[in-house]
Order: structure tokens, then C-alpha cells, then sequence
């Protein structure tokens, strides 16, 4: 019954579209696991198609208020989160704190001496630290490592694993991920092929922009299902590190 209510309902859409019942669909091309045509062309994009396609992403993040920031070096990126903090109000209380992935690319940021200045405190979701949900839940700013941009789209690919839970990018009122530009693809397609080759995958979290709904008298309203503002840092650098480590 649930197959043939959901094909009932795909059929909708179809006909809603002007599509026929006949059509294959889309999503099964884009889920094919046999098919690698999408990783033609990743493993040796150059910087200059990688500048391009940072351009797109650009191009697209305005309308969907995602803010991108272009940092040439690890300082200034952690010069940048620490701008972001230094301006940003918590939602709820007065106190600054930040949770943070433990992550290698992350933890090459010298962040620590910058926000000690405004007495922010961090807090890293390493994998052995009990109290990571509670220090998720009273952070006001969550950083991650994105996986992947995607420029045609201008969303984020947060994949979770041990040290860097989904939470992250979803309690706290402003998610600031952080990306290095060798990790931007260019379609869905794209990464999608990326993330079918990725092992023992637990889940993951594909962000454009802040969390956003109209449901209330057909009023936008951002935050009301996750973080009220986004942010993405790129770095233009040459890789510090692994970023699927």
C-alpha cells in the first residue's frame, strides 16, 4: 500500500508538471549506483574551474541568505568566525558560547586567543566528551567542516561522523561552516557520486541557507526550524588538511 500510494503520488506531480506516467524518473538516474559518469572531470579540476565554480555558488548563496566569505589563509578565516562571534548576539541568554567539530581542518584555526578576547568560550565535539549535547544546546554559534559545496544549488553537504554530529549545524542559531575549495562540485549529481562512495556513513544534513518556513500567515520567518543565519567560509589556500578525515 505505502509503494502505490507513493507512486500515486509521484504520478500527481507528474501530471501536475505536464509530464507522462511513462517518464523514468529523475531521482533513479540521480541514485544509480552503477552509474559514475558524475565523477568525470572531479579528480582533476584545476583551481581556475574551481574559482568558477565558487563564483556560481556566489552567485546563487544571495537570494537564499547564505553569507560567503572567500579567506585566502587559516588566520584569516579564524579572523572571520571571530567577527562573526564578536557581532553576533545569543538568541537566548547573554552568554557566548561556541560548539565546534573535531575536526583536523578546524582545529588548524587559531581561534582560541581571538575569541579569549571577547570571553567566548569553545567547546569540541569530540567524540569523548559527555557533555556534548549540552554544550550544543547552550551554544548560540556551531562551526563545521563541510564535506562539499555544491555550486548550482549553493548548498552544503555536512556528512556525520564520530566528533561531528549533525547537531552541530542544526541547534545553535548560526551555523558557520567551513569548506577548503578543492571540495567544491559542480551538481547534486556530483555530489552525490561522492557521498555513494563514502563507508559506514551514519547520515547526513544537505543546507541551503538558513532555516527557513512560511507556514504562518505566509510570512517568511528564518530560524524558526534550525539556525536563523548561515555562513560559509572557503578556503582559496592550499589544503591544510584532510577534509574527509
Amino acid at each position: 500500500m505505502i509503494k502505490d500510494n507513493q507512486t500515486l503520488f509521484l504520478n500527481r506531480i507528474r501530471a501536475a508538471l505536464g509530464n507522462g506516467n511513462d517518464q523514468q524518473d529523475a531521482w533513479q538516474d540521480l541514485l544509480a549506483p552503477t552509474d559514475n559518469t558524475a565523477f568525470q572531470g572531479i579528480p582533476n579540476r584545476g583551481r581556475e574551474e574551481q574559482l568558477l565554480l565558487l563564483r556560481q555558488l556566489m552567485d546563487n548563496a544571495g537570494p537564499l541568505h547564505l553569507t560567503v566569505h572567500v579567506c585566502a589563509s587559516c588566520d584569516e578565516a579564524a579572523n572571520c568566525i571571530a567577527a562573526i562571534s564578536r557581532d553576533s548576539k545569543p538568541e537566548f541568554g547573554s552568554t557566548k558560547e561556541i560548539v565546534i567539530h573535531d575536526h583536523p581542518l578546524l582545529q588548524a584555526l587559531p581561534l582560541e586567543p581571538l575569541l579569549a578576547k571577547d570571553s567566548i568560550v569553545i567547546h569540541t565535539t569530540s567524540s569523548n566528551n559527555p557533555e556534548v549535547r549540552r554544550h550544543t544546546t547552550n551554544a548560540y554559534i556551531g562551526v563545521t567542516s563541510a564535506a562539499w559545496a555544491i555550486a548550482e544549488s549553493a548548498t552544503i553537504v555536512q556528512l556525520t561522523r564520530p566528533g561531528q554530529p549533525r547537531s552541530t549545524s542544526l541547534v545553535p542559531s548560526i551555523h558557520i561552516a567551513v569548506l577548503e575549495l578543492a571540495n567544491m562540485v559542480a551538481t547534486l549529481a556530483e555530489a552525490y557520486a561522492l557521498i555513494s562512495q563514502e563507508p559506514d556513513l551514519d547520515s547526513l544534513v544537505l543546507i541551503s541557507g538558513p532555516s527557513k518556513t512560511a507556514d504562518i500567515e505566509g510570512s517568511m520567518v528564518q530560524g524558526a526550524h534550525g539556525p536563523r543565519a548561515m555562513h560559509l567560509i572557503v578556503l582559496i589556500a592550499e589544503p591544510v588538511a584532510d577534509s574527509r578525515a
